[in-house]
This record gives C-alpha cells, structure tokens and sequence, in this order.
C-alpha cells in the first residue's frame, strides 16, 4: 500500500465528471438541505474513494490529466505516491514561484524560457542583490520573485479529533447555518433560491434569476459569507470524518495510482533502498 497527500487525493475528485455520476447513499446521519445534488455528489465521491478505491477506479474515475497553467516556475510534474506515511515529501511544504505577468503575457514559449533561465540561476535567491542584477539582465527590469509558500496538504487537517468530536463539530455547523437562515428576512429570501449555489459568493458569473428584491452584490456579498462560514468548514469537518472512519492514511494500492499517472517518490524508493542495504549488511 502506498499514501498521497489531501491535495492530489481532492485531484482525483476534481479530474472525475461528478455532475454525472449517479451515487447512492447518504452523505451524513442527518439529512444536509442546503447542498446541492453536485456537493452531494462530490460528498459521495469522497466517501467511495476512500473506502473502496478498485471500485472508484474501475467504474467511476475519469482518468487524470495531468495541466500546465503556466502559472509557476515548477508546474506540469506527475504526482506522486509514496511509500512510507512517515516520508519527508509527503508532509512537505508547497514551495514555487510565480512566473511574472509581464513574462506569461508573451506567451507560453517565453514561459518555458523562464523557466530554464530560472532554475539556472536559482542557487543566486541565497544572494538577493546578485540574483536582482542577473535579472535585470536578462529581463530588463528589476524586480523580486514572487515565491509561494503553503502550507502541506497533508497536515492541514483537523487533527487529534474523534469520530465524536468531528460529529459535535458537524452537527453544529448544520444548526448555525439553519439559525444564520432564520436569522433576517434578507437571508431567508436569499438563501432559500442560492443556498445550493453559494460558490456565486466568489464568483465572477452574474446571478442568473435574480427576481428577490436585493442587488447581485447584496446577493453574492451575504452568499461569500456564508460559503465561508458554513459551507467550506461543513465540507472540511466531513472530509476529515471520512477519512477517520474509512481511510485515515487515505492509503492506497499503488498499482492503481500508477495507471492514472502518478508516480513513485523518489525520496521513498532511496529510503527503501538504503533500509534493504542496511539489513543485508547488517
């Protein structure tokens, strides 16, 4: 068995046409009325991948392509699998850099340019001012990397929670969402035709049958809110709650990850190797 991050596992969902699917069961012990059949399916999804994996693959995954953005400088790598829960690379942080706008409005090409120039000089970030001047070089401009930090996937979890304890955590989160509900008539009109769609909250789609009385703004301000609130905490309390009942390590026959484009970590297969080497001479 092998393991992956919560990122490339919430991949897997991403890659997989959820508005077709036609999952059975129950997302939660009490009924959830203000997600949508979409949500739901997603919900079921998880839940699926998670307990029973050869089914997922076998008949509900749709294979994973893997996308460039052109958006950072270490962008395009198949994702990898590993080896060992305990494994360095799995619980590391993201770490790149934005490929500048002035660079990624010249087109893919110069992307790549970039990219190779990049990781040339790299070693000079240790330097600032040496690494400011070979830019400027090269690109006639001066100006600082953005680097991008976040934290592991892995470990941004609701950890050392019960199955108990996540409960009490949902079952809250359904009963404040219900009394921000009630809480004006602006919310109940609101939230009774958009409280399925509260992704619009951050959305740059106009509201489409907007016949309340209130303003897109009014509308997508009150939705953003309660997406954040409610619905965004909901989802990641019940990920948790899924992982913890059914798969914890979401652990994995590696076999499968293969066939969809994941990869071995290399940092796991050293580790492997220099462990069977240390009990052959040992």
């Amino acid at each position: 068995m092998v393991y992956i991050t919560n990122a490339n596992f919430k991949k897997i969902i991403c890659t997989t046409n959820i508005a077709n699917l036609n999952l059975q069961g129950e997302v939660y012990k009490i009924p959830i009325r203000f997600i949508s059949r979409y949500e739901t399916n997603q919900l079921l999804a998880i839940k699926e991948l998670l307990q029973d994996p050869e089914r997922f693959f076998n008949e509900i995954y749709v294979p994973y392509k893997n996308k460039d953005t052109f958006t950072y400088v270490y962008e395009g790598k198949s994702p990898a699998y590993h080896a060992s829960p305990t494994c360095d690379r799995l619980r590391s942080d993201f770490h790149n850099f934005q490929i500048p706008d002035f660079i990624k409005e010249q087109g893919q090409s110069k992307v790549e340019e970039y990219r190779i120039w990049f990781k040339s000089v790299e070693g000079l970030l240790e330097k600032p001012e040496a690494f400011s001047m070979r830019f400027s070089l090269k690109w006639n401009i001066v100006m600082k990397p953005e680097e991008i930090k976040k934290q592991n996937s892995g470990l941004v979890q609701i950890d050392n929670y019960s199955i108990t304890e996540l409960e009490n955590l949902i079952d809250t989160t359904i009963k404040d969402a219900g009394r921000f509900y009630n809480a004006s008539e602006k919310n109940r009109i609101i939230l009774y035709k958009f409280s399925e769609n509260s992704y619009l909250g951050n959305s740059n789609k106009p509201i489409q049958n907007n016949d309340t009385k209130f303003t897109d703004y009014e509308i997508k301000d009150l939705l953003g809110y309660y997406h954040s609130k409610f619905k965004k905490p909901l989802f990641d309390y019940l990920f948790e709650y899924y992982k913890l009942k059914l798969n914890p390590d979401i652990e994995m026959n590696g076999n499968f990850l293969d066939k969809i484009g994941f990869t071995p970590c290399c940092s796991c297969q050293d580790e492997i190797i220099t462990k069977l080497l240390e009990n052959y001479i040992g």
